[in-house]
């Protein structure tokens, strides 16, 4: 298994960023697989993945080929994130009050693209936006640049001051942004200041506060203190369409990690290990007892295995329409697969 993650490790490094299909056809296997493989690697912090998808599949891709990413991403993009890109990457770094609404949210969609910078200048604070191949000396000449022509003062403090660090978030391998960090423009009586206003703002509303007040609340409202501790109860699975799915997973040498019951003899949803040629490889599945799969329950099951960042397996044992396997083969193809019983 360690030299099949690194033979996709080093297919990865040869042909850059790739999809699961790519991946499958280099493998000679299917494509649920092949993310499975690439999913595990993003959770080790192998690979990373983009928060945009290609025909409804993210891209894989190793820390430095980020270039690539950009380039094979962008032509997925159209309409107004389109225009946002190309307006970030010429200008480099743009203040946000100085972008219309509509370029507002469009750029703040473009994570995979861009990356926020905020910045206390003057007792104010600025966002601005940078395209993520732009360094960091070059986004910090950038904001010292717009800074002065905003202000009447001059900001020449940015630039000279040797402390000042522009530390722009990064984006972790779970698709999430950390909480901003923020430059600090200041200096030695500045931060005298700010102290002073806070301690007497402090003190002033300490004052507004009433002891007698305070006592009453506390004598007329006791708080009680409950020795009961209410704990959630679980509700095992069971019936007969439970018993299906156990006969099924056993067949395929599936290992069952979390059961979860969601509606009695209708819906149960689980987190298994299947034990393939490849090591054990993680998925969510969730088992559905309905006559009839529409595109809405495909759709519904695929949202809720990426939210637990797992490709998906849909057990059923009704008839799937149309419309429905026409989304699995070519939206969430590589991502969600259909069982019937």
């Amino acid at each position: 298994m360690a030299d099949q993650r690194e033979a996709v490790l080093n297919f990865v490094r040869s042909t850059g960023p790739v999809l699961p299909v790519q991946l499958s056809k280099f493998l000679n296997t299917n494509i649920l697989f092949a993310s499975a493989m690439l999913s595990e690697l993003v959770a080790n912090k192998k690979l990373k993945i983009t928060f945009a998808s290609i025909g409804g599949s993210p891209l894989y891709y190793i820390e430095g080929q980020e270039p690539l990413m950009d380039t094979r991403l962008a032509t997925s993009l159209c309409g107004r994130e389109k225009q946002s890109l190309e307006l970030i990457k010429e200008h480099k770094v743009m203040r946000e009050i100085d972008l219309e609404p509509w370029q507002r949210v469009a750029i703040k969609s473009l994570k995979d693209f861009v990356r926020p910078i905020n910045v206390l200048v003057q007792n104010n604070n600025e966002t601005f936006w940078k395209h993520h191949l732009v360094n960091d000396e070059e986004a910090k000449n950038k904001i010292t640049e717009i800074m002065n022509n905003v202000y009447v003062e001059p900001t020449q403090e940015l630039t000279n001051n040797a402390s000042t660090l522009i530390q722009e978030n990064i984006v972790e391998e779970n698709k999430t942004l950390e909480e901003p960090k923020i430059i600090h423009e200041t200096n030695n009586h500045q931060e005298h200041l700010i102290k002073e206003a806070v301690k007497n703002l402090r003190e002033e509303l300490l004052k507004e506060i009433k002891p007698e007040i305070k006592t009453q609340i506390i004598e007329d409202k006791p708080i009680k203190v409950k020795e009961e501790i209410k704990t959630e109860v679980v509700k095992k699975p069971e019936g007969k369409f439970y018993e299906q799915i156990l006969e099924l997973l056993n067949t395929n040498n599936a290992e069952i990690i979390k059961e979860e019951l969601v509606k009695k003899e209708k819906e149960i949803d689980f987190i298994i290990n299947l034990n393939t040629n490849f090591g054990k490889l993680k998925y969510y599945v969730k088992a559905k007892n309905k006559a009839s799969i529409n595109d809405s329950d495909i759709s519904l099951a695929y949202s809720d295995g990426q939210l637990k960042k797992l490709p998906t397996i849909l057990i059923v044992n009704g008839k799937v329409n149309k419309k429905a396997l026409e989304l699995v083969n070519t939206k969430y193809n590589g991502q969600l697969t259909i069982k019937e019983i």
